[in-house]
């Protein structure tokens, strides 16, 4: 995450390849929801930990206790710092639920993904004292 000059909004910036994983990982999981974390440092992509979604459902994600644990082991080992979490709402739309709000539990960016037409598209959101919508950029 850092700070945009222009706009004095908060972004990230996502490498292209970890933008694909994550659009990859969201398609082959559907239709149920997909999750995981996003590492990196200084606010730009590093890493992607897909994580199996314990509850296998089409409509909720909880990640997986040990895989979650292990990704954050992984993380740290690295030198990176959490950055976002990502999940997909398969039948759309790329908004933050209610559940997503009163489940939200890290001071993160929230990546949604969810399906326009063939294409799997992302939208960031701050869930902490209200929705807020992040700009993405991809390099």
């Amino acid at each position: 995450m850092f700070l945009d000059g222009s706009t004095g909004q908060s972004r990230m910036l996502l490498r292209y390849r970890h933008y694909l994983a994550m659009q990859w990982h969201v398609a082959a999981e559907a239709p149920l929801e997909a999750c995981g974390l996003v590492a990196g440092r200084g606010g730009v992509s590093e890493a992607v930990y897909p994580i199996p979604n314990a509850l296998h459902s089409p409509t909720r994600y909880r990640m997986e206790a040990e895989a979650q644990v292990r990704a954050f082991f992984a993380l740290e080992a690295a030198g990176l710092e959490l950055l976002a979490i990502y999940h997909s709402h398969p039948r759309g739309p790329s908004l933050p639920s209610a559940t997503d709000v009163r489940e939200a539990a890290y001071a993160v960016p929230y990546l949604i993904w969810a399906p326009v037409g063939a294409t799997w598209l992302v939208r960031a959101f701050r869930l902490q004292n209200g929705v807020w919508e992040i700009p993405l950029r991809l390099a």
